[in-house]
């Protein structure tokens, strides 16, 4: 008996060292999430020095088109052990795109004083619903899937655009052309945070996925859900259609984590693991 518990306790000894303290999954580049999972006796995790919000061990860091390359992450476990490790992202280069014969009064400021009052209010209404997503710790995507299917793709992410002979602000999301009415599809599970039918979104969809990042659905045609409501990866959410400032049928597809703006093209490359720690267990 003796003999067997000594065994059984070099086994569980084993295993504990065996486990990854954390593991960080998706792309590791300007544009792109990582998804990161840590062990349960991980109590605290902060990028850059900042506390990043753990739900079911599991956290998401974003990346905007223009983030700096090198982050530092600090692991905090359980113990008060600390371990800090330095990871370095892949600078992207952006490409030009130019656009002509675009009508005039799409590119103009409105000067309705009740258009940008309407404009105004809808601009508040999305900052506050972002600032609640922002701060939302709980977590609920699982896998990812692109919102349309066979669509063509009209505008890439992070693109410096020219619009009639006149540079814009870069592009912050991904187009995609489709006929009229196709279906549109949560790109991973969430809430639906917010809806409506604005002048520039036209009908849209945003959905809260959960520690900190979001998607949002712009131009639709058709909606099919309501603020609250559970969205399963993959289940429908609208048509596609040319409501708001759209000169086509397209689906405007944007991701933002918690205010950086992430490249939708990367979210369903999301299965490599390009970094494990497991050097700092069985120190208890």
């Amino acid at each position: 008996m003796k003999y067997l518990l000594i065994f059984l306790f070099m086994a569980l000894a084993l295993s504990i060292m065996a486990e990854d303290i954390l593991t960080l999954q998706g792309n590791a580049t300007q544009g792109g999430i990582l998804v990161g999972k840590v062990s349960s006796r991980v109590e605290k995790i902060f990028l850059d020095y900042q506390e990043m919000p753990l739900a079911d061990s599991t956290f998401i860091i974003g990346f905007d088109r223009d983030s700096k390359l090198r982050h530092i992450l600090t692991i905090v476990m359980q113990n008060g052990q600390m371990e800090t490790t330095e990871f370095c992202l892949t600078k992207r280069e952006y490409e030009t795109q130019r656009i002509d014969n675009i009508p005039p009064e799409y590119l103009e400021d409105p000067k309705d004083k009740d258009v940008i009052d309407r404009i105004e209010r809808e601009s508040a209404t999305l900052k506050k619903t972002r600032e609640r997503i922002y701060n939302n710790q709980n977590i609920y995507l699982d896998n990812f899937t692109i919102p349309v299917e066979n669509g063509r793709v009209s505008g890439i992410f992070g693109c410096n655009r020219i619009l009639n002979g006149t540079p814009v602000s870069p592009h912050n999301g991904l187009d995609i052309s489709a006929p009229l009415g196709t279906e549109i599809r949560s790109m991973a599970t969430g809430i639906v945070a917010l809806t409506g039918d604005y002048f520039y979104n036209g009908k849209f969809v945003l959905i809260d996925h959960g520690c900190g990042l979001s998607s949002i659905y712009i131009h639709m045609s058709n909606i099919y859900v309501e603020k609250g409501d559970y969205i399963i990866c993959g289940d429908k959410i609208g048509e596609v259609g040319c409501t708001g400032r759209s000169t086509g049928n397209h689906l405007h597809w944007g991701i933002s984590w918690k205010g950086e703006r992430i490249d939708p093209a990367l979210i369903i490359k999301q299965n490599n693991i390009f970094f494990k720690l497991s050097s700092i267990v069985g120190t208890d």
